[in-house]
């Protein structure tokens, strides 16, 4: 109650900075936040981390990618008894890369453009294997774990 008195008391100066300084705290750092966010995405070879979207059932259905940047479409299919695994982005890639459980990465292949890739698989995808997707973009890189459900 002491307090709220001396608070009442003091000139307005002292109210006005009492009151103004949370805000400005708040404000600074929001705005330090996105400035910080605008300066790592303009630095080349940033490695970015994609958002898998919910109901994503990778052995039976599509799965999406999501960043800001870029999205991307997955899906696995069964052709002649082996598993065909095809990438179709938003934007155009350089390169992209999968690995499944603790096998080495292998490089996918483009089908006639920059934006439509497969891969044919060595060995099945098993139930519960994750999924490593890397893909590389003009500016930056995006990965991805996928963890295989039917």
């Amino acid at each position: 109650m002491k307090l709220l008195k001396h608070f009442y008391k003091s000139n307005r100066h002292v109210k006005l900075a009492v009151i103004l300084a949370p805000l400005l705290a708040i404000g600074g750092y929001i705005l330090t936040g996105i400035l910080l966010e605008k300066k790592i995405d303009a630095q080349p070879g940033t490695a970015k981390a994609m958002a898998l979207q919910p109901d994503c059932h990778l052995l039976t259905d599509k799965c999406e990618l999501l960043h800001r940047e870029i999205a991307a479409n997955i899906a696995i299919e069964e052709k002649q008894g082996k598993q065909v695994f095809y990438l179709a982005t938003s934007v155009a890639i350089r390169g992209a890369l999968l690995s499944t459980g603790d096998s080495e990465p292998q490089p996918m292949t483009n089908r006639g453009t920059a934006k439509r890739w497969k891969l044919e698989l060595d060995h099945p995808i098993a139930q519960g294997t994750p999924v490593r997707l890397a893909l590389v973009g003009e500016k930056h890189q995006y990965f991805a774990e996928i963890p295989a459900d039917r």
